[in-house]
């Protein structure tokens, strides 16, 4: 439990802002100790960081070559489960209507851990899907799991080796793919949430949006060289 929420912690540290935010704190803090050359350097340090950060080119690249990797899912085999990871329940969720239209009798994961929070992804997504029209007793919620790797190991005791349908996010498919067939499973990788690209990419205007994508894609990145480091 302590690792889960050190590394948490540790994810939080390393977002756009929270760099932008600490190269401010430490302008300020020489410009306190009379050093205001260092502190104005750094200052606009962070500013340029800011700006890149939020542009459009650099975090539509970012997240375009995340989801490049795996393709939305088109003629899709078949299978007798469907995974749903927790997150951006709305646009997941429709992916896993649309597999449950093709495969009827499917069997379907939810998951996402509760935390902090009054109700945990796997029982939203759960009820989603049953106002949706699908039989509750298709339905299992995974509620212990606490991350994607606990998730795989979960989910590989309760199917096997059996090849299953893993619907996510398309900028997260890749790091999932990676933990759920290190840990013996067979996934189909089922990407959903796709980025619109914008009609202009090239403006140098920054927006609240590119940083989010900037975050996120930021995330899955350092998740990856972790899972490398890991020797995944």
């Amino acid at each position: 439990m302590f690792g889960f929420y050190l590394k948490k912690v540790l994810a939080s540290l390393l977002t756009p802002l929270a760099i932008v935010f600490l190269l401010l704190l430490i302008s300020i803090y020489f410009i306190y100790k009379k050093r205001a050359k260092v502190g104005l350097l750094t200052l606009i340090i962070a500013t340029l960081l800011l700006w890149l950060f939020s542009s459009r080119p650099f975090s539509h690249s970012l997240i375009y070559s995340l989801e490049a990797n795996y393709p939305a899912l088109k003629n899709p085999p078949k299978a007798t489960a469907i995974l749903l990871l927790g997150g951006d329940l709305e646009t997941r969720g429709w992916e896993v209507l649309n597999l449950h239209k093709l495969f009827p009798t499917a069997h379907i994961f939810t998951s996402g851990y509760k935390g902090s929070f009054f109700q945990s992804d796997a029982i939203r997504a759960r009820e989603f899907l049953i106002r949706a029209g699908v039989n509750s007793k298709l339905i299992t919620p995974l509620l212990k799991p606490k991350d994607t790797i606990e998730e795989a190991r979960e989910l590989k005791k309760r199917i096997g080796k059996k090849p299953f349908f893993l619907v996510s996010s398309a900028y997260h498919i890749p790091r999932a793919m990676m933990i759920f067939t290190h840990e013996g499973l067979h996934p189909i990788p089922a990407p959903a949430d796709f980025i619109r690209r914008p009609r202009n990419l090239w403006t140098i205007f920054p927006g609240v949006k590119n940083l989010l994508y900037t975050q996120k894609a930021l995330h899955e990145y350092l998740g990856i060289l972790w899972l490398k480091i890991k020797g995944y």
